[in-house]
């Protein structure tokens, strides 16, 4: 059972794996104190707590959603699903190209990389309320600069993770992408034909029932 100590120490590790990433990702898949499951999962709720505020709370200049229309639980999975389904579909490609991480490391290294959305994030709330129109290009850039950082991070993380060469990483990340896009049709799909056949088991009822 993961103890206080160790919980706040793999949190804090996060602040030193997004500057060191290539010792940080290689320490996080061997010292398992330096990253916990319950670490990871907390770096996802913060980052679903940050996009909610950004969509809410950013400044009325940069912010172009219906604020009354939010619906929570959409907003909770349109952050934690997409996230949820590129750790199984990477984990799906990579165990067929032999890659060495296991789906929780995926997991771990994917939730860390994560941390510089989070963190950038939220000046960024505070600053969209503050600059003018002709200002918006400094949150723009930071914004940018957040996405770019997060990016490079998935790169590596994956790459260490798997051991992996930076060409073969990109190649099964992108395959990674395609293969989510699947795994969302074969789930529409399937509902759409579990839809159907509810929908012939109750017209079958009524048929029955008017004999």
């Amino acid at each position: 059972m993961i103890t206080a100590k160790k919980y706040l120490q793999s949190l804090r590790y996060s602040f030193y794996l997004i500057f060191h990433p290539f010792k940080g990702f290689w320490n996080l898949k061997h010292d398992e104190k330096m990253g916990t499951l319950a670490s990871a999962n907390t770096i996802v709720f913060l980052l679903f707590v940050v996009m909610t505020l950004r969509r809410q709370v950013t400044g009325f200049i940069l912010n172009y959603n219906e604020i009354s229309e939010m619906n929570i639980i959409i907003q909770f999975c349109s952050v934690v699903l997409p996230f949820v389904l590129w750790c199984v579909s990477n984990w799906c490609i990579t165990t067929l190209v032999d890659g060495e991480g296991k789906f929780l490391d995926i997991y771990i290294a994917s939730a860390y990389a994560l941390v510089p959305v989070v963190l950038i994030n939220i000046p960024l709330l505070v600053m969209s309320n503050l600059i003018t129109i002709k200002e918006a290009a400094f949150y723009n850039f930071f914004d940018s600069v957040s996405i770019i950082w997060t990016v490079f991070l998935f790169l590596v993380g994956i790459m260490t993770v798997h051991q992996f060469t930076m060409p073969k990483t990109i190649g099964t990340i992108l395959v990674a992408l395609l293969g989510m896009v699947i795994i969302v049709f074969l789930f529409v799909l399937f509902f759409a034909l579990i839809q159907q056949l509810i929908n012939f088991v109750i017209l079958l009822v009524k048929e029955v029932q008017m004999l």
